[in-house]
């Protein structure tokens, strides 16, 4: 497919992220994020998301996370995050803490794409290997929409660890309102094994929705919200996801 062929630029973007979707297996968490290449220095920001996915014929998954977040520099942002998931009827547990950081590679608005790059270690309180995730994050504004798109790698360390490299990927689309409440359309799956494409795909995308107020203290509250249709066999029905950020300065 070629872009430019297209009537609108705002058609390539979302046509960008479709071409995505639908190419690509694995399924994504149900308290993932879509992740923007933009820090703020000096910012500290706490952050509380959530999700659940529903299964047909089989149990549910939910997960819960919570991280607090500080701008190093206008370029660097590093997280400490702390997730909770479960099963129904099986219960849930404190799964894993990760060290996340986003780096900002390209000046915003200066390109013809803002680029970043997310760089994220997960260490699992269950036995077994550690998880590195690395890859870019781009994001592209035009008129009144803004596109942002994630293509996260992701491998095993540490003892007992696969080779295997997998590939999950996150995007959205928004039309800019007012910023207390804005609509788009947010998507997640996965490349799956990179030696082996096209096994076990899995995609969800569905309606979404943005906000942020600005307090009198001066800091932010922010939300987004979005509910997933799964478009295929081996992805979940419905995925329901949520996040909260308070951002102090």
């Amino acid at each position: 497919m070629k872009f430019h062929r297209l009537p609108h630029p705002t058609l390539s973007l979302l046509a960008f992220a479709l071409a995505i979707v639908a190419a690509t297996p694995a399924l994504a968490g149900p308290a993932n994020k879509v992740y923007r290449p933009v820090v703020e220095k000096g910012e500290t920001e706490f952050e509380l998301r959530g999700g659940y996915r529903d299964f047909a014929g089989s149990a549910n998954e939910y997960a819960t996370v919570f991280d607090v977040g500080y701008g190093v520099t206008d370029r660097w942002q590093t997280e400490l995050v702390l997730e909770y998931s479960g099963l129904t009827g099986q219960g849930g547990k404190l799964e894993a803490m990760e060290w996340e950081n986003v780096f900002v590679l390209t000046e915003q608005g200066k390109h013809w794409i803002d680029v970043g790059l997310l760089v994220e270690y997960e260490h699992r309180f269950a036995s077994g290997p550690d998880e590195l995730k690395v890859g870019p994050l781009f994001m592209k504004e035009i008129g009144p929409t803004i596109a942002n798109l994630n293509l996260i790698f992701e491998r095993q360390v540490g003892p007992g660890a696969s080779s295997d490299i997998e590939l999950d990927y996150a995007w959205e689309v928004k039309w800019r309102g007012t910023q207390s409440l804005e609509w788009g359309v947010q998507g997640f799956g996965g490349l799956g094994k990179l030696d082996n494409v096209g096994q076990d795909d899995s995609h969800s995308i569905g309606p979404a929705l943005f906000g942020k107020k600005r307090l009198a203290s001066g800091n932010k509250l922010g939300f987004d919200a979005a509910v997933l249709a799964g478009i295929n066999d081996a992805a979940p029905d419905v995925t329901v996801r949520f996040e909260l950020e308070y951002e102090m300065y």
